[in-house]
């Protein structure tokens, strides 16, 4: 497990060296994204690893393929033999690897081998196989929806996809593994990059510590039946693969499922969704309470969003129902579902350490009236839609949600993280790297509860890299419509207002277009507060207002690198951007509080509720109505985080 902070800037690897996706924002030592993720990312970038392949030079030009690939640039082996090559930094025996495969004339994609090899000597072939890839949507937008059948009036996106290998013995720290193509054709085989990490051990049955254990084995019936009629046990479910035919359904409070663990059990869905009829049989489902889903890959033979693009038959969610409340889902990798996750009214769930990837809609969306829960240290790679989504459709408010340090990237519609109504909702500590449209959404687009008069949904701790983009011809720029989007957008559009929004501590770099969009259609904007916006490089304005109505302040949003002439277009009558810094103060006054750090000890002094957090987002101490002195003890060595008030404002304090 990685623990060292890094400077965003190492993201740029050297010659055939990884970096660790380990990233803190430049204004300050607090991590963003997955921080503690396992596993370490190895570029196919010039200058980056060995080659004889081709580089793909970077552009946004949404006709070229490696718009899509991280920082627009990947590498194409076209003949036999062609390889690309990394020497390794720590021993690994998970492999993982971003490629793109050419599509058949039936959607059905086209498979290709590559050999791996350590310190040139043969390890294995692995297979690549582009069926899951390559979603077209109609240049028309006649339909909002992509199907995966090519056509002459259609544009792709989705070209990229993933497979992961378990490897017999690791790949020792300091070796050089290479990819070879060994198939005698001239198809590019084009690699994103990989990424290596070391495999847990495996969740045994002895192992587990509970009287009221099963395990599933497949001479007791199928996998879907023993998991029905288990319901409040301990079920567990070996390493290997398990094929069903239908959804899985969880019934009874207390209920466990538990893998040997996401490189291990897999659970594959085999239902096709090329019929009407099976749409429903993908995916695990509950609404119990105090259900815990751990140690699982899941996968499906879908590879589609809806069956005949039609949203009243969808093919089926990874994760979906309520779960209750209380309930755990952790260390589950989900793929190729319509969503990775959608949950419905949940109440107290944590997800934790999961890989919602390569899904045709949403990540994970905490929906209709989801309330008190977090998602916390995941990925997100390669959806359809929101990738980070809260939406307080219907009639129910979802409240006081939670995100955090989560990492978000290559997302191809939508947004990386969205709300969409809702009460007191938090994302914080958040790292969006490369999302095709927005990079993080505030709108009123869709129908459901508006956002509350009680109290602020806040986005905070936020980094955006290349977010946004301007607007053009479909299929070649814009959104799926050719609108622009900005990194961060904001819309009051057209259900309700968009009202009591906090944005601070957020950085936007290299947006594609304007790096904050401030809009209105029907509606307006109320109690919007943004502070502490730092950009950094923009293709047009750093703000820019648009058909804006209402109200909103403003402190502190520094520009720089702006690529039109000014940093923002000046806002229409209709809206009033004010700057207000009365409330928003860029560090904490010391005469009203002080922080002293002492052996193991933080000793804090001051007038106010004071809270401190270690960069987990532990808290560690609350002091409420503070008059005086209180001293915090038995503190590890480390970096921690005092804040004071309803400000949100921190001091690092390294205690040593």
């Amino acid at each position: 497990m990685k623990t060292s902070i890094l400077s965003l800037s190492l993201f740029v690897l050297t010659v055939c060296t990884p970096s660790a996706q380990n990233f803190s924002s430049p204004a300050d030592e607090m991590p963003r994204g997955y921080f503690d993720q396992p596993y370490l990312r190895y570029e196919a970038e010039d200058g980056k690893c060995e080659t004889n392949g081709t580089f793909l030079q970077p552009t946004y030009d949404q006709r070229e393929l490696q718009s899509e690939a991280s920082n627009q640039s990947a590498v194409q082996l076209i003949a036999k033999n062609a390889y690309i090559q990394w020497t390794n930094a720590e021993a690994a025996d998970g492999l993982t690897i971003r490629f793109s495969l050419p599509d058949n004339a039936e959607g059905a994609g086209t498979k290709g081998t590559l050999a791996l090899y350590v310190n040139n000597a043969f390890v294995q072939n692995i297979t690549l196989d582009s069926f899951w890839a390559w979603q077209y949507f109609l240049k028309t937008m006649s339909n909002p929806y992509p199907d995966n059948t090519p056509a002459t009036n259609k544009f792709p996106r989705m070209r990229f996809d993933e497979m992961h290998v378990r490897l017999a013995n690791k790949i020792l720290a300091g070796a050089t593994f290479k990819l070879v193509k060994t198939d005698d054709n001239d198809a590019p085989y084009t690699i994103d990059f990989v990424e290596l990490e070391e495999v847990p051990p495996m969740v045994t049955f002895a192992s587990i510590s509970d009287a009221n254990k099963v395990e599933y084995t497949p001479d007791k019936g199928s996998l879907y039946n023993f998991i029905a009629t288990n319901g409040g046990k301990t079920i567990y479910i070996p390493a290997g693969k398990y094929e069903s035919e239908f959804r899985i359904t969880i019934n009874g409070n207390n209920t466990k499922l538990i893998g040997a663990g996401m490189w291990y059990t897999e659970i594959y869905f085999t239902t096709s969704s090329d019929e009407r009829a099976t749409y429903s049989r993908r995916g695990i489902e509950s609404s119990s309470s105090n259900i815990v889903i751990d140690g699982l890959f899941l996968n499906t033979v879908n590879n589609k969003r809806y069956y005949e693009n039609n949203d009243a038959y969808q093919v089926g969610k990874g994760l979906m129902g309520s779960f209750g409340s209380n309930s755990v889902i952790r260390n589950v990798w989900a793929t190729h579902f319509e969503c990775g996750a959608w949950i419905d009214g949940t109440s107290n769930l944590l997800v934790a350490h999961c890989r919602f990837r390569d899904n045709y809609a949403d990540g994970i969306n905490l929906s209709y009236g989801s309330k008190n829960s977090v998602v916390e240290h995941c990925s997100f790679r390669n959806n359809g839609d929101d990738d980070i989504a809260t939406w307080s459709r219907a009639d129910r408010f979802c409240e006081n949600n939670v995100f955090r340090f989560c990492t978000a990237e290559n997302n191809w519609r939508a947004s990386s993280l969205g709300f969409f109504g809702g009460k007191q909702n938090k994302a914080h500590n958040i790292l969006i790297i490369d999302p095709m449209e927005a990079g993080f959404r505030v709108t009123c687009d869709f129908p459901g509860r508006p956002f509350s008069d009680d109290g602020f949904s806040e986005f905070y701790n936020i980094s955006a890299y290349r977010g946004g983009v301007a607007s053009g011809t479909i299929g070649v720029g814009g959104d799926l419509w050719g609108n622009q989007q900005g990194a961060l957008h904001i819309n009051s559009s057209s259900q309700y207002d968009l009202q009591n929004i906090k944005i601070y501590n957020v950085d936007l770099y290299d947006s594609k277009n304007d790096a904050v969009f401030i809009g209105s259609t029907s509606k307006s904007i109320k109690n919007l507060k943004l502070r502490d916006i730092r950009i950094n490089k923009t293709g047009r304005y750093g703000l820019f207002f648009n058909n804006s109505k209402g109200s909103a302040s403003y402190c502190n949003i520094q520009y720089e690198n702006i690529g039109a002439a000014t940093n923002f277009n000046t806002p229409p009558s209709s809206f009033t951007f004010t700057e207000d810094c009365t409330t928003a103060i860029s560090s904490i006054n010391p005469q009203s509080l002080k922080v002293v750090s002492l052996p193991g000890s933080l000793q804090i002094s001051g007038s106010s509720k004071i809270f401190v957090y270690d960069l987990l987002g532990i808290k560690w101490h609350e002091a409420s109505d503070l008059q005086g002195e209180t001293t915090v003890d038995h503190l590890k060595a480390g970096i921690y985080v005092v804040r004071s008030g309803d400000t949100q404002e921190t001091m690092k304090v390294a205690v040593k």
